[in-house]
């Protein structure tokens, strides 16, 4: 039997989002579920219209990363040049939406080193958009956290799903 991930919808009350199949596959691929597994992560980015949301594409760790156990810090080189590559791929309609990694921990919550690096994201960078997300990739859970204007929203706890067929 054959187990396929299909797309996600996460209802919020900001916004209704979807995750491409893909991305969710990456997520998956990361989750930290042995011992010697490092922290991973990186950037997503996506299309904005009106209160519909959809994150198409994530980057991976490159070797220009640093990852260890309970820590990862990428590269911020080879993170604007996923931006770039995808924002210009796609006409300028795919932009930065935010940040994922991944917890060794069933259900990860953001330590403070998660949440003054996000935070110092989006107060030092020029965006193209209000709405950014912090997630947590977790062995059984994912943290999914929504901002607007540099404000958290909304956060829940999600599992990505399987569909069997």
């Amino acid at each position: 039997m054959v187990k396929n991930l299909i797309c996600m919808i996460i209802k919020s009350l900001h916004s209704d989002i979807s995750i491409r199949t893909e991305v969710i596959t990456l997520f998956k691929k990361h989750i930290q579920s042995k011992k010697e597994l490092p922290e991973s992560g990186g950037i997503l980015t996506g299309r904005i219209l009106n209160k519909e949301i959809e994150i198409i594409s994530c980057s991976v760790p490159s070797s220009d990363d640093i990852q260890s156990r309970y820590n990862f810090i990428r590269s911020h080189k080879t993170a604007q040049n996923f931006i770039n590559y995808r924002f210009e791929r796609s006409n300028g309609t795919e932009i930065y939406l935010g940040e994922w990694h991944t917890h060794p921990e069933d259900k990860p919550t953001p330590s403070n080193t998660d949440l003054k690096s996000f935070h110092k994201t989006l107060k030092n960078n020029r965006l193209n958009s209000d709405v950014h997300f912090m997630i947590i990739v977790g062995i059984v859970e994912t943290y999914f956290a929504i901002y607007d204007k540099g404000n958290m929203v909304d956060q829940k706890y999600i599992t990505l799903l399987y569909e069997v067929s």
